[in-house]
């Protein structure tokens, strides 16, 4: 039975408290990215700034199903750190959102005063309203009813619950909300834990990147928001139609065909290891970044040597032996079988915080690294893009680049800040330790000193403020030569996902997250540009869709048709994606700004020198080595300008050159057909 698409958007006008629910009439909207990307850039035409005072936030159509991995909640607007349109989602709070009865909320203009949102909907009506709060205050420390004492974030969200959940039926209630971080760096974070029992569990999750807490503070006044309801959605929940849709394609429920896509986020018998940070600890072998990225000028066998001595038989073992043996794993808040949340005590693990806080600032032990990221969470921080800065400022301070006390930072002896392979050149616990509490001393002064002033503002910014303080424009000796970060606009930035690939370098228009091709094959410049344009297309089907992007093996193949088809749409799904990529490209893609950086260039450089040394024979890789040799700056100009001409090549080209992503039954089935269209 097709459902017509019927959707909901609230939209708040914080100054005054006013409040219109409406329906959504534009054809062009079916998910939370389309209705971000509406706003925006209606709002922007209207006012004519590049950062007008709008966000949204919401869920996608599938929000109400039972379908695993569809409850995301989406937020976008303008960063203040990438200088454009963003968008940044938390997993599984949409389950809790539907129940508010709207699909999408826009925020326009700001409170009167720093502010609690409520959301709620009881017996037939939404309730909306503004409440006064000090989060400043709260931040400081806060006790909970048991006497369980935090500070920053978790305080306030602990405030804002036991301030407010008696308004709340039971665990149909959730908190989201800001940090220290969002006060006066434009790399503020929102998170949100899921509340089980009237507990709010160490399952965390967060709209990491983009500075979107520091947007939803500073301009909207905004530091939580609280909500829930009793509304109960009858759309897709009929198992049998359901199924249905993954019997056709992958003749298998729906469960079994999750759990099989989601192995990696669960547990690979083969790696007796599982999620995010346990498989690609695992994997990343010779890959891993360490040391702010120095590790990527040492040889293989090097490389190799640090994974085996400081990740497989330690940082990892530790994982392996403290979560996976006795099976710590929970799920973000909506029901879902993949389990990938990995925690031990109050501490959730993943890779990237883990890897950015980790080994690329010299810590490869689970204490000092629980500590160090416990810390940059409670302060609502972007972990990677704090890990890229922290990183660099301690390679700085090792080299004699800066003096630690011009910031008010220990001597630099107190650091163990150089490339290490082996137990005779770092000690993993203790140095580990020294490094970890050396980290913590520098994002205190980002947050809190006034010295920490320029490096609130992203390392783009700091770096250029250091080298003009300094007078240094010598190439090498720059700061900004050691500083890891792709740029966008007059001053955004983004340091990049933690994997060593070209792609994340790519001059695509919204960096820092995976809309880009990062696979670590070798592929030619062009190449590349046209592949990451595709990924983009098929990464929206996630995230248009609010659909978890750990479940996008069955996602890519068959969400288009179980959006269509329930809802009786007819539409081109992948093409509808596309557009909407090539809307932003259209707007975000002209001021993405060429490397700024030496040891970007460099990390470009050995990648394909890694390939050369494991034997590829490739006459392109080959061509681009040897001009790099000639004038590397001249060549990685060159590189960027083929990855650019790809993107364009391939937004030009349309929606039609976007490769299917096909469910195996599908694919078998067009195969045969073309089989026989060839033998007659």
């Amino acid at each position: 039975m097709a459902y017509p698409l019927m959707l909901r958007e609230l939209i708040i006008h914080l100054d005054t408290g006013e409040y219109n629910i409406l329906p959504v009439n534009n054809p062009k909207i079916i998910g939370p990215v389309d209705y971000g990307w509406d706003k925006y850039h209606t709002n922007l035409h209207m006012t004519g700034r590049r950062d007008p005072e709008i966000m949204t936030f919401g869920g996608g159509p599938l929000a109400g199903s039972r379908i695993p991995g569809t409850r995301r909640l989406v937020f976008t607007g303008y960063s203040p750190l990438w200088d454009g349109f963003y968008i940044s989602s938390l997993g599984g709070a949409a389950y809790i959102f539907h129940r508010v009865g709207v699909d999408f909320v826009t925020l326009i203009g700001a409170a009167p005063e720093d502010s609690v949102l409520l959301l709620n909907h009881r017996n037939g009506d939404v309730q909306i309203r503004l409440e006064p709060i000090n989060p400043d205050l709260i931040w400081t420390g806060y006790a909970d009813n048991e006497g369980n004492r935090t500070i920053g974030f978790y305080a306030l969200q602990q405030a804002i619950y036991d301030r407010y959940k008696h308004e709340y039926d039971d665990d149909w209630v959730r908190v989201f909300c800001v940090g220290p971080a969002a006060r006066n760096t434009n790399q503020g974070i929102i998170g949100s834990n899921h509340i089980r029992k009237g507990v709010i569990t160490p399952i965390d999750d967060w709209a990491g990147r983009g500075g979107l807490g520091s947007r939803l503070l500073q301009v909207h006044h905004l530091a939580g928001c609280i909500f829930g309801g009793d509304w109960i959605d009858p759309d897709l929940q009929d198992s049998k139609e359901i199924d249905a849709y993954f019997q056709t394609y992958y003749q298998q429920s729906m469960i079994k065909t999750d759990l099989g896509a989601t192995e990696k986020y669960r547990y690979v018998p083969g790696f007796q290891t599982g999620g995010t940070f346990g498989v690609n600890m695992h994997t990343v072998e010779e890959k891993l970044l360490s040391f702010n990225y120095t590790s990527v000028y040492y040889e293989i066998s090097q490389r190799l040597e640090q994974h085996k001595n400081f990740i497989l038989n330690h940082y990892l073992k530790q994982f392996n032996e403290e979560i996976i043996e006795p099976k710590l794993f929970s799920h973000c808040g909506e029901p879902c079988s993949v389990v990938c949340k990995k925690y031990k005590d109050q501490y959730k693990k993943d890779y990237e915080p883990y890897q950015a806080l980790g080994p690329l600032c010299g810590v490869f032990d689970q204490r000092a690294a629980e500590e160090l990221n416990h810390f940059v969470d409670a302060m609502a921080l972007d972990a990677i893009q704090i890990g890229g800065t922290v990183s660099w400022l301690m390679e700085l301070i090792t080299e004699g680049l800066i003096d630690p006390s011009d910031f008010g930072l220990p001597p630099a002896d107190q650091l163990h800040f150089q490339f290490a392979s082996g137990p005779d050149e770092f000690d993993v616990v203790k140095d580990s330790q020294r490094n970890a509490d050396y980290a913590k001393n520098i994002i205190s002064m980002i947050l809190f000193e006034p010295q920490g002033e320029p490096f609130r503002k992203g390392i783009r910014f700091a770096a250029k403020y250091l080298d003009e303080k300094a007078h240094r424009d010598e190439p090498g000796k720059r700061s900004i030569d050691r500083a890891v970060f792709t740029s966008h606009g007059r001053t955004g930035c983004m340091t990049p996902n933690q994997y060593w690939v070209p792609g994340m370098l790519a001059p695509m228009p919204m960096m820092g997250k995976y809309f880009v091709y990062y696979g670590g094959e070798y592929l030619a410049p062009r190449e590349l540009g046209r592949q990451c344009v595709y990924r983009m297309v098929y990464e929206l089907f996630s995230e248009n869709s609010g659909v978890c992007r750990f479940h996008r093996k069955w996602v890519e193949a068959i969400i288009d048709e179980i959006i269509t088809a329930h809802y009786d749409l007819n539409l081109d799904y992948k093409k509808h994606q596309f557009l909407l990529s090539r809307e932003i490209f259209d707007h975000e893609g002209p001021t993405v700004v060429f490397w700024e950086s030496g040891r970007v260039i460099d990390m470009l450089e050995r990648f394909l020198q890694d390939w050369v040394d494991r034997g590829l024979q490739n006459a392109d890789l080959q061509n681009w080595l040897e001009r790099f040799k000639q004038n590397k700056r001249q060549a990685a100009w060159e590189f960027w300008e083929e990855v650019r001409a790809g993107i364009e090549e391939a937004f030009m080209a349309g929606p039609e050159a976007v490769p299917d992503i096909l469910p195996p039954y599908r694919a078998a089935r067009l195969d045969i057909m073309e089989q026989k269209k060839n033998s007659s």
